[in-house]
């Protein structure tokens, strides 16, 4: 019988040898670098600053905003694409690479604003209190008066019924 428990125990340590299990860390993910525009233009800057509001509160005023600049953006790509086809020379290679550029943003600030929208659905707007802190201060102390503007009523009660 003890030559046949040596296999079968040889067999039960392997077989539970495999079953270890790696360890799986999930690290959060990064922020992503906000888009910087190689060509600045009035289109790029209203863009950046509409995705950054949005980003700040996402409400359908910035919703708007941001999908007004798109869309202004996307009319100066179409007037550059018009550009390429029609010039030649350096005009024609200026031309293509501020296109190319521009299309390179739309496309990072197009992301950006797309993660922007999916954190707002599910609820994970950015953490941050918009308030300043002179703000948050008076709040906190109007927050402050009340409770002692409430507790002095209870305490002023509660003697009246005790006299009483």
């Amino acid at each position: 019988m003890k030559p046949l428990l040596s296999p079968l125990a040889a067999i039960a340590i392997l077989s539970l040898a495999g079953c270890d299990r790696g360890t799986v860390v999930i690290a959060p993910a990064t922020p992503m670098p906000e888009p910087v525009a190689k060509t600045k233009t009035l289109e790029t800057s209203r863009l950046g600053s509409a995705v950054d509001a949005y980003e700040r509160n996402s409400n359908p005023e910035n919703l708007s905003d941001v999908k007004k600049a798109l869309a202004d953006l996307d009319s100066e790509i179409a007037e550059l694409e018009a550009l390429v086809a029609k010039r030649s020379g350096a005009e024609r290679d200026e031309a293509a690479a501020k296109l190319h550029n521009l299309q390179t943003y739309r496309t990072a600030e197009t992301a950006r604003f797309t993660a922007a929208q999916a954190k707002a659905q599910v609820g994970l707007a950015p953490s941050g209190d918009a308030r300043t802190g002179a703000e948050k201060v008076e709040d906190t102390a109007k927050n402050l008066g009340n409770s002692i503007e409430d507790a002095a009523k209870r305490t002023g009660g509660a003697i009246k019924d005790a006299v009483k």
